[in-house]
């Protein structure tokens, strides 16, 4: 497809920019197919900027602040924020995927992973700076062995080991994140009790999540608006993707192949103000797979967003500069 048929398909594909909001989501139409993708582009518009690829965690389905954006932007890094399917306004994965067998098989999450091949593609990307957070971790291991275009991968708060038991706090929360696992009727009574948290207060309920954390608790008090609108978006999300969220980011990813993980260059980013004993598993793991691993200053389940200097200080010493096509 030559070029000026890509810049039309493009621009019949995605929604309007609104200038008013440069971190507006917008829908994208995948190249040759009916689905669609939320993505939100830092400015409206791609840049000649490396682009910098963030896919959300669970936990916090919501672009990451403008002064975050501009930062990145200053450095010479396009904020691309990719919301997952079924976490916002666009389908999820067909329920067929969505069965305890092929989320337990791996089918749903590697079904997920492609779709980010064709989006990359669709956006014409080059050179990606790949970011997960939290439970999409599990998602950009896979999507950096899909695509040469992601040349460098940051895993960052990587949920990727069963000690993350230990350390969820407040405990209430703890055990209904354990409940989501059990069984199917135990899931949908979970999804009911945090609805019902974040209908009451979803401030409070951030704040006790990220209670252990000085640099967190700074981000969602800068981000107010952003995080009562993400406890909204949560409470769309049906009880099948917190399932298959939770079950492969938190039991049955945890193999994950230090062969196939050091063909990708990357580097895990945990926080200082992460609890000890997560903090532990991050190392063991980092070791295992024989990635290095950097510690933030400030945050722990938002770690680049409150530390976004140090994020751009592990690209700095990280990040070898690819030649563009």
């Amino acid at each position: 497809m030559v070029m000026r048929e890509v810049e039309a398909k493009f621009s019949e594909s995605i929604e309007a920019f609104d200038e008013a909001n440069p971190r507006r989501l917008r829908r994208v139409s995948l190249t040759d197919s009916s689905i669609e993708m939320e993505v939100m582009i830092h400015r409206g518009e791609k840049s000649d900027l490396r682009p910098l690829m963030i896919i959300n965690s669970i936990d916090f389905p919501i672009p990451p602040s403008t002064e975050f954006c501009e930062t990145m932007w200053a450095a010479g890094y396009q904020v691309i924020f990719c919301r997952r399917p079924g976490f916002g306004g666009v389908a999820g994965l067909p329920e067929v995927l969505m069965t305890k067998e092929h989320v337990q098989n791996g089918a749903a999450i590697a079904t997920e992973a492609a779709l980010y091949t064709l989006l990359i593609d669709t956006l014409e990307l080059e050179d990606v700076v790949l970011m997960g957070l939290g439970t999409s971790n599990s998602i950009c291991y896979r999507l950096g062995q899909l695509t040469s275009k992601v040349s460098f991968i940051v895993y960052a708060n990587p949920l990727n080991h069963p000690s993350i038991w230990d350390v969820i706090q407040p405990v209430w929360l703890r055990r209904m994140i354990r409940q989501t696992l059990r069984s199917r009727g135990g899931l949908k009574i979970a999804v009911r009790g945090l609805n019902a948290v974040l209908r009451r207060d979803s401030i409070w309920f951030y704040r006790q999540f990220a209670q252990k954390s000085a640099g967190d608790l700074a981000y969602i008090d800068a981000q107010i608006a952003d995080f009562k609108e993400s406890g909204r978006t949560l409470q769309r999300i049906p009880p099948n993707i917190y399932y298959y969220d939770i079950q492969t980011s938190l039991i049955e990813d945890i193999e994950w192949n230090p062969e196939v993980t050091m063909r990708t260059k990357a580097v895990m980013l945990a926080g200082e103000e992460t609890a000890q004993p997560f903090r532990q598993a991050i190392e063991a793991e980092a070791a295992r797979l024989k990635l290095p691993i950097v510690f933030a200053k400030s945050g722990d389940l938002f770690v680049p967003y409150a530390s976004p200097d140090d994020l751009l200080g592990l690209l700095n010493e990280h990040v070898v500069e690819s030649a563009r096509v």
